[in-house]
């Protein structure tokens, strides 16, 4: 486990010791799964489970309040019953303990005075003891390199993926389903109500941490627009932030108000601010995977010229017209690459103009035409990325295509240096969505990342196409 630094937020990431209150001596409480997943990331530093008359639970000696450990205490989780909040919290400043992680819903975002009245009081309480307050209503904190988590079935080992949200449903979403993508994440936060630690402190801390190299977000409502504004405005020239904004229409804000006790924004003047400062917005869970995915493996597209390599007859009109409608061209292929392709891809019932429909062909699986291929595209002044979008066809020949082409594939994107946005199309049958899975699971292996639709390839390249033209538009420091 690192050291904590020069940052006051590194002893909540990277907490020497950590009290869990409400842990039980039942296997099956909420409270446990916070011991449990520090126990299987392999924390290492002190831990402290806290119940009124357990002796220990999970093998570690307990105690009946924080008051009574005898250690110095960085972060103190509470998942106990509403109704004792204010006790433990006070427990708490008596310890002089550093973060407290408050898990207990049921405060401003019920809408009801008297809870949003106790919520401000536990912050004044807190506060007036020197105690920063991350929640309530939320899950925490995940940082695999410190062997912290709230859920033991998160990724073990770290990787370059920050990620701050207010919904902890969705930050546990993102971790689960990247994870199996392939994604792996440096620190997550889930901060629910934000009474005191608010996304921009996170967000800021995540700029400087040199672990960090791509940050994510979803933020409901902003208490402090402006702070998030400025930090992001900082963040974007150095490090991409993809961030979904839930709340946009009119229904979803009312829903915002009820979950985390957020009063969502103008979509329009959301939409404004991304464009203005950078920010990679997106719209969807799927989104934000295939985005995440994108910045960890490849390079930023140059523009929004796309070379299609997939589809046949009809699928070629209908991809081109979802590539353009998401703000992309495809144009014509340059003279030169067309010249080259027809020196080995037969005119006959195929097209090599763009997008380039070459079937089943002999292509994906000999070698040098594949390799020529991609050559060709990459010195293509035209093009600035490509979209090779395959399906497969069953029995055994399909399997054997499938496993050339894949060979043939991981060489190509080595050598390429235009980003390539790999979609891999299902079908009907089990045995062709068989054979899918066993592709992607191919990829990920090799740590290529794939798309899960020529829509999706296509939106990621245009919002990351011009994240890349806002950098090429600022002034050369």
């Amino acid at each position: 486990m690192s050291e904590p630094g020069g940052h006051p937020l590194d002893h909540l990431f990277y907490p020497k010791s950590v009290a869990v209150v409400g842990a039980s001596p039942n296997r099956q409480g909420r409270a446990n799964q916070w011991i449990q997943a520090y126990v299987h990331l392999g924390y290492q530093g002190k831990l402290y489970p806290v119940h009124p008359t357990a002796q220990t639970i999970f093998g570690f000696k307990a105690y009946p309040t924080v008051r009574d450990i005898p250690d110095e205490v960085d972060l103190v989780i509470f998942a106990v019953p509403f109704s004792v909040v204010t006790q433990v919290m006070k427990d708490c400043v008596a310890k002089k303990v550093k973060y407290v992680h408050l898990f207990t819903a049921g405060f401003s975002e019920t809408g009801q005075a008297d809870n949003a009245r106790l919520e401000a009081e536990l912050k004044e309480i807190a506060g007036a003891g020197g105690v920063r307050l991350i929640g309530p209503n939320c899950m925490g904190v995940y940082c695999p390199e410190a062997g912290i988590a709230w859920g033991d079935e998160f990724p073990s080992r770290p990787g370059p993926i920050g990620f701050v949200s207010q919904s902890g449903q969705l930050a546990s979403h993102f971790v689960w389903e990247g994870g199996g993508e392939g994604l792996r994440f440096s620190k997550v936060v889930s901060y629910g109500n934000a009474s005191d630690l608010q996304s921009h402190d996170f967000i800021h801390y995540l700029a400087q941490d040199e672990k960090t190299k791509f940050i994510g977000a979803y933020v409901e409502g902003l208490k402090n627009g402006r702070a998030f504004f400025e930090i992001a405005r900082a963040i974007t020239p150095k490090k991409p932030f993809f961030v979904w904004k839930g709340g946009q229409t009119e229904g979803g804000s009312r829903a915002t108000q009820s979950h985390t006790a957020s009063i969502a924004g103008s979509q329009k003047i959301w939409r404004a601010m991304c464009d203005q400062i950078g920010i990679i917005s997106i719209n969807s869970m799927e989104e934000m995977i295939a985005t995440a995915s994108a910045l960890c493996a490849m390079p930023l597209p140059r523009g929004i010229s796309v070379a299609v390599l997939g589809g046949a007859g009809g699928g070629s009109v209908t991809m081109t017209d979802v590539a353009e409608k998401e703000g992309l061209k495809v144009p014509h292929l340059a003279a030169e690459t067309q010249a080259g392709l027809a020196e080995f891809i037969p005119i006959s019932g195929n097209s090599i103009r763009n997008p380039l429909d070459i079937g089943f062909s002999q292509v994906y699986e000999d070698e040098q035409q594949f390799m020529r291929l991609f050559q060709l595209l990459e010195a293509d002044p035209v093009i600035d990325s490509v979209i090779f979008c395959r399906g497969t066809r069953p029995g055994s020949r399909g399997r054997q295509r499938q496993t050339r082409m894949l060979e043939l594939l991981a060489k190509a994107l080595k050598l390429t240096h235009k980003p390539v946005y790999v979609v891999f199309e299902g079908g009907r049958s089990l045995e062709i969505e068989a054979l899918r899975e066993e592709a992607l699971a191919t990829m990920r292996g090799l740590g290529l990342a794939t798309f899960p639709s020529f829509q999706m390839a296509a939106r990621v390249i245009s919002n990351l196409s011009r994240y890349q033209t806002f950098l090429e538009a600022r002034p050369a420091v």
